[in-house]
């Protein structure tokens, strides 16, 4: 455990001390990183029933103790996990930003990046939780800063101030739970008694808070500004365990408080809104790293579909419900974590390359780019469930939890859980068009821009390297499901009571259902089989295929005749337009050229929730800074109300 921290602690000494030899600073940062997260891999896996802690600096006043238990375990096995695929990949393509800054303070941040999330895990009272946190928000939001454009210094303004709302939401729960517990130690919260009114507003404090920094709706406005700006490394960080780790705080605070049957259902509907919206706006992006942040709002809300189930199981008093969301929930944040980090991977392969975001000039790059195709193609097989890859798993079971809910004898849950079914269907149909465009428009069909297609070529070995890491992952969480699921269960029974949920290579949920990601591998591949076995018997014509231009009905084929993103959600903008209030462009650019069609959809939430928030802080801001007039007995006075408030306020709690 301490070993594991202790290298990327290492990690970032040794790539601050290589200061001026900028790229073998990189190598060997990103190197100790890579070594570091393999570590962490193995151990947390091993030990992922197990408790364990120890201090660190116990000389200093407040030393930081770190403690560890299985579900700590697993949250750390996740981070380990992206970290070990990110650090191989950055090895070589972070060399894009030798001249942007230096790779020494990069791969040195990155290592504290991942520190700071696993010291966060591991931490045991309130004073480091915070401290962790906010290392966590700035090493990141410096991180984003390596792509220096206006577009990244607004993302990180943006992500900067919903995350500190949300640190300020946290640390609101935590002081108010640690007034009631007389510590600020998380053991003394496991016993705590609290009336169901300060129960409730502990939670949503903490349910905000965290929210914020998963991405949930309507806390999400940051994901598709901080992500696609941030370097592909990072990206895959932030989107694959940076917000689960914001999820692993949801859990730790349903598990201290006496939960209530209503919060498990408020989980499920904001699970519901998250899934369904961050499926419809990653559906009309044209910018992929874009569409992929929009996914990452998706996929919080089918993990809090699941957690929601679980909470309103404890709640309910029904351990198998209970038991059945948090394996839901947990699966898929390894899932997620493990897909979705392969796809923005692959997305920075695709833009290391090509040099742009936009998916409507490219075209034809599964032949430059036939590895860093096959893994975005896994990557988007197993984030729309396509059996037997691991999206599959955690969404059936997701599904078997909400089925059993809804059965429940509450007639306000049995409608909630039902509506939530429906919304989980209808993003999973969504996000299956949604990746059929983004694969057909950047992989397949013909070379919409000659002169990018041109240039592209296959990204070098480490970055492929880090891709098929996480590749492996997706298959091996799919057809090992049975493993992965009695470790999820080990972890489960820490804090619930047991269920069986394997038998064999079969998983089974408690309404009777059972899959069998092994069986469906074998039906799949005869079902491949059968009809090159009757080629080999009917013994077809050999000869080699000619390759020529699809037909264009008789005109001169061009690429031009290609489906792009924009006509591919065409209906579905004109449908729901209310909510993407799209904005079309034609520009005429006379009779000898082609016109020009553009359309782009806004965020309706940020027109309505947050840019009145920001206009009242603007001109408040302006009211309030009159205070400053550089008179010291006016400032003692501001200092001396702002106390008396304080112990007001500490006396009325």
């Amino acid at each position: 455990m301490a070993q594991v921290y202790f290298i990327y602690l290492i990690g970032c000494i040794i790539s601050l001390l290589l200061y001026k030899q900028n790229r073998i600073a990189a190598k060997v940062g990103f190197s100790i990183s890579a070594i570091a997260s393999a570590y962490g891999v193995l151990y947390f896996l091993i030990n992922i029933g197990e408790s364990s802690s120890f201090t660190m600096f116990e000389s200093l006043l407040y030393s930081p103790k770190l403690t560890l238990n299985p579900l700590g375990n697993f949250f750390s096995f996740v981070v380990s996990l992206i970290a070990f695929a990110s650090s191989v990949y950055a090895i070589q393509y972070t060399q894009e930003y030798e001249k942007k800054g230096s790779l020494a303070v990069m791969a040195a941040m990155f290592n504290g990046f991942i520190l700071s999330m696993l010291l966060l895990i591991a931490s045991s009272d309130v004073f480091w939780f915070i401290i962790y946190w906010e290392c966590m928000t700035l090493i990141s939001a410096y991180l984003i800063c390596f792509n220096d454009s206006k577009e990244s210094l607004k993302a990180i303004m943006i992500y900067l101030g919903i995350a500190h709302i949300g640190a300020m939401c946290i640390s609101a729960a935590f002081l108010l739970l640690a007034s009631q517990s007389g510590s600020l130690e998380f053991s003394s919260f496991e016993h705590v008694t609290l009336t169901p009114l300060k129960a409730s507003v502990i939670f949503i404090l903490a349910f905000i808070g965290f929210g914020s920094k998963a991405g949930m709706f309507p806390m999400h406005v940051w994901l598709p500004k901080a992500h696609p700006a941030a370097p592909t490394n990072v990206s895959a960080l932030m989107s694959g365990v940076m917000i689960k780790v914001a999820l692993f705080g949801i859990i730790k605070f349903c598990l201290w408080l006496p939960v209530m049957k209503w919060w498990g259902l408020l989980i499920i509907v904001v699970g519901a809104l998250s899934a369904l919206l961050g499926v419809l706006y990653a559906l009309v992006q044209h910018d992929y790293k874009a569409l992929l942040a929009y996914h990452s709002v998706e996929n919080i809300g089918i993990i809090l579909l699941g957690l929601g189930t679980g909470v309103y199981g404890i709640a309910a008093h029904m351990p198998t419900l209970a038991a059945i969301g948090f394996l839901a929930g947990m699966y898929h944040i390894l899932n997620h974590a493990t897909f979705k980090g392969l796809l923005f991977l692959g997305a920075g392969s695709v833009l290391y390359t090509t040099h742009t975001k936009q998916m409507d000039v490219l075209g034809g790059l599964a032949r430059k780019m036939p590895l860093t195709a096959f893994a975005f193609l896994i990557g988007s097989l197993s984030i729309t469930a396509i059996p037997p890859l691991n999206g599959f798993i955690s969404e059936w079971v997701t599904y078997q939890g909400m089925i059993q809910g809804a059965l429940s004898e509450y007639m306000s849950s049995r409608v909630i859980f039902v509506i939530a079914v429906i919304a989980l269907a209808l993003t999973g149909a969504l996000a299956i068009m949604c990746f059929v465009k983004v694969y057909s428009v950047i992989f397949g069909g013909t070379p919409r821009d000659e002169k990018i297609f041109n240039k592209a070529k296959e990204v070098p070995f480490t970055m492929v390297l880090g891709m098929f890491i996480l590749v492996a992952g997706c298959i091996a969480f799919g057809l090992g499901a049975n493993v992965v699921v009695e470790n999820i269960m080990l972890v489960i029974s820490s804090f619930s009571e047991p269920y069986v949920a394997t038998n064999s290579t079969v998983i089974t949920s408690p309404i009777g259902s059972m899959v069998s990601p092994l069986l469906i591998l074998i039906v799949l591949a005869i079902s491949l089989l059968i009809p090159i076995l009757i080629v080999k018997l009917l013994n077809a014509n050999r000869t080699k295929p000619r390759q020529t231009d699809p037909w264009a009905c008789g005109f001169k084929y061009n690429s031009r005749m290609q489906m792009t993103a924009s006509p591919f959600t065409g209906d579905l903008r004109r449908l729901l337009n209310w909510l993407y209030k799209s904005e079309t462009k034609v520009v005429d650019k006379g009779y000898f050229k082609p016109v020009v069609y553009e359309t782009h959809a806004k965020d309706v939430w940020w027109d309505l929730l947050y840019a009145p928030i920001i206009n009242l802080t603007t001109k408040s801001a302006k009211l309030i800074s009159k205070m400053q007039n550089g008179n010291v007995n006016s400032y003692s006075l501001y200092i001396l109300i702002a106390l008396c408030l304080f112990v007001g306020i500490s006396y009325i709690i």
